[in-house]
This record gives C-alpha cells, sequence and structure tokens, in this order.
C-alpha cells in the first residue's frame, strides 16, 4: 500500500514537472520568435539606414563642395564624392571612422568635438589644410545623431587676399623711396631757393623720381587693364575677342624705338635680313608692350660693344617665334623661376647693383602671353647671356 501512495506521488510529480516545462518550452520557443523578429527589424533598420546614408552620400555628390556626414562621437559616416577623393576614404578601413584618422590636427579636432557637443546649434570651425587645398568648413545638425560637415574651397579667395596684400605691400614700398626723394628735394627748393645748383639738381631728381612713379602707375594699370580683359574673356573660345597683329612689325618697331640706347652703349644688334609677315592673336599693344619689355631688358642689361641676337621662327605648333639673346651677366639659376613674379627685383641684378625699376615688367609679359594662349621662356645660355623666348599664337587664315 505504501508502494502504490509513492507511485502515484511520483507520477502526479512527474506530471506537474511536465506541465511546468512544457510551458517553458513554449515561454522560451515564444522568446526566441520575438528575438529573431526583433533582429529581423534590427538588420532591416540598419539596412535602411545605410541605404538611406548611401543615398543621401549620392545625393551630396551633387553639390560641388566637399560634405562630410559625421556622428556626434565625431565619427564619419560617409560623405560624396569629393570629400571621398579628397580625403581617401578608399584607402582606409570601411567607416565609419573617426574623422581624426583622416585628419590630423589636434587644435582643430578638439574645436570639432565641441562642435558636436554643441549640435543642434550650428557652428563655423576654422580652416582646414588638406592636400594643398584650403577649406572653411561648417558643421550643421542633419537629425539628432547625425550632422554634415561642409567645408568651402576658399583656396583660390585665400590665395587672391595673400596676393593682393603682397601687392599692396610692394607697391607702398616702391613709392615711399622716390615720395620721400620729392618731398626732401621740394623743401630743399624751398629752404635753398637762392642756390642755383642745389635748385638744378632738386629739379632734376624730381623730374626723375616723377618719372618713376608714372611708370610704376602706367605699369599697374597695365596689369589692372590684363586682369580686366582675362575677366571679360574667360569662357569664351580660345582667339575670340582678339585683335590680329602683325609681330613682324611691331618687332621692326621696337628695336627703332632702342636704336639711340643701343647706339650710346655701342650695341650691335643682329636681325634677321628679311621679316616676313607673322599675323598674331594678340592686339597691335599687347605685341609691341611684350616685345618691347624684353628687348629694353636685353639692351640695359647688355655690356657696351656687345652683340644683341635677335631670331624669329615660325614654329609648326601653331606658335611664331621671337628670341632676343644679350651678352649680359644672366641671371642665377636659382632665381630664373621668380624673374616674372610681380614687384620682384634681385639686390644684385645680373652682375650690376640692384637697377631702378619696378619689378614688373616681365610680369607683364608673363601675364599678357598666358591671356592670349602664348608662353615665355627664360634661360642662360652657355657662353654668358640671357635667352628668351616669345612665343604668340597665330592668327589663321579662314
Amino acid at each position: 500500500m505504501n508502494l502504490e501512495i509513492l507511485l502515484v506521488v511520483i507520477s502526479l510529480l512527474a506530471a506537474f514537472l511536465y506541465l511546468k516545462l512544457s510551458k517553458a518550452s513554449k515561454k522560451i520557443q515564444q522568446q526566441q520568435k520575438e528575438y529573431k523578429s526583433l533582429e529581423y527589424k534590427h538588420h532591416a533598420l540598419q539596412n535602411t539606414l545605410s541605404t538611406r546614408g548611401q543615398r543621401l552620400d549620392v545625393l551630396l555628390s551633387t553639390i560641388s563642395e566637399v560634405v562630410l556626414r559625421v556622428d556626434k562621437q565625431g565619427r564619419v559616416l560617409g560623405g560624396n564624392k569629393q570629400a571621398s577623393t579628397l580625403f581617401q576614404f578608399e584607402a582606409s578601413p570601411k567607416l565609419p571612422q573617426s574623422l581624426l584618422l583622416f585628419y590630423r590636427d589636434s587644435e582643430w579636432m578638439n574645436d570639432f568635438y565641441q562642435a558636436t557637443q554643441a549640435l543642434p546649434e550650428q557652428k563655423n570651425l576654422p580652416e582646414m589644410q588638406v592636400n594643398g587645398r584650403i577649406l572653411s568648413p561648417k558643421l550643421a545638425a542633419l537629425n539628432d545623431e547625425e550632422a554634415l560637415l561642409l567645408c568651402l574651397d576658399v583656396t583660390a579667395y585665400t590665395q587672391l587676399q595673400r596676393k593682393q596684400k603682397s601687392l599692396l605691400e610692394n607697391l607702398m614700398h616702391d613709392l615711399k623711396t622716390p615720395l620721400t626723394s620729392l618731398l626732401g628735394y621740394a623743401r630743399s627748393i624751398e629752404s635753398f631757393a637762392d642756390d642755383k645748383a642745389l635748385r638744378e639738381e632738386a629739379v632734376a631728381v624730381i623730374a626723375h623720381e616723377a618719372k618713376h612713379i608714372n611708370a610704376l602707375v602706367n605699369s599697374m594699370l597695365t596689369l589692372n587693364q590684363i586682369e580686366q580683359v582675362s575677366e571679360q574673356s574667360r569662357g569664351q573660345t580660345t582667339g575670340q575677342g582678339h585683335q590680329a597683329c602683325d609681330m613682324a612689325i611691331e618687332l621692326e618697331r621696337v628695336w627703332q624705338s632702342l636704336d639711340d640706347k643701343m647706339q650710346g652703349k655701342f650695341i650691335k644688334l643682329k636681325l634677321p635680313s628679311e621679316l616676313s609677315s607673322m599675323k598674331v592673336k594678340v592686339n597691335d599693344t599687347d605685341c609691341h608692350r611684350v616685345l618691347l619689355n624684353v628687348a629694353d631688358n636685353a639692351v640695359k642689361f647688355s655690356p657696351e660693344a656687345a652683340e644683341i641676337l635677335c631670331e624669329v621662327k615660325d614654329l609648326e605648333e601653331g606658335f611664331f617665334q621671337v628670341s632676343i639673346q644679350d651678352q649680359g651677366h644672366g641671371i642665377a639659376e636659382s632665381k630664373l623661376h621668380r624673374v616674372t613674379e610681380r614687384f620682384y627685383r634681385e639686390d644684385k641684378v645680373r652682375g650690376r647693383e640692384k637697377e631702378e625699376g619696378h619689378g614688373l615688367g616681365l610680369a607683364i609679359v608673363q601675364e599678357i602671353l598666358d591671356r592670349d594662349g602664348g608662353s615665355l621662356y627664360i634661360r642662360n645660355v652657355d657662353e654668358g647671356g640671357l635667352r628668351v623666348e616669345i612665343n604668340m599664337p597665330k592668327m589663321l587664315e579662314a
């Protein structure tokens, strides 16, 4: 009897445990289904976000400026094609990655992290310098977790500002000396008007310095005119808007205008026996200015009784070339690349003390040729002297 009761109790316990385990099993199965459903929804959401981000990146690629998608942790989530190219996303681990991986500037990154913490407030960040480009970045909220880092390329604007600042500084420097002389000698005349010798000296200096200032102003106006024409002709087909001129005629006029200077230094000019017509796509004023600046330098820097060689070539590439070679001291090889910069002058120029001048002659030549599709080549020659080659585009007959 006791055994039967024990068996009944064991059976009841077994049934009870079975029911419990069965319910627990069903509950576990239900939870597994819910987990899988949540996992599926999570993956679907991730894919949706990824797809949305990719679509957003494609949309941002229509923007010409560099645009990055970042999160509040300072990680790069994506960007447009311009950003990918500049920051070289392809050469880095798969995104998202810390922006520090692409731009290593600790001070700038500190400002960036502070800006991410201040979102959704928009923040202008300090300039970035990436692969020779200067960017002006701005951070703006995209949603609760993401933001756009819009980087405007201000390289050209910054370079223009630097160029204008340098130009103004050089101009002030070049005007200071002659103006000081003008003021000083004007006061001398005022104080010593009865001294004829001093008065004549003062008048001569004032006239000389006034001519120097006038030449400087004329050169500055010439450069301004070149820039204005360049702006007006930008986007036009090469050759449009240019008057044709005969470079051979202008070359003869240039050497005629320099004849007195050459005779004063007993300089011999070697020219081709005959000059054929050379129609170029440069107006006659600018063509004359280019040839005169180069030829005048050759005369100025040639020693007495020297020879200047002037050659003319019809190049197959669609250009006429005029080469002018002097017998001066040439220019140091390390300085050759700078002689066409505005206001550039060496402390010792081609074997003599610093020449009077404003350092704009060859800059004018270079900028006219650049504007009109020509080119300028300057090199020292083995036998001594400097050779300047001027290439101007031909005016092709219709």
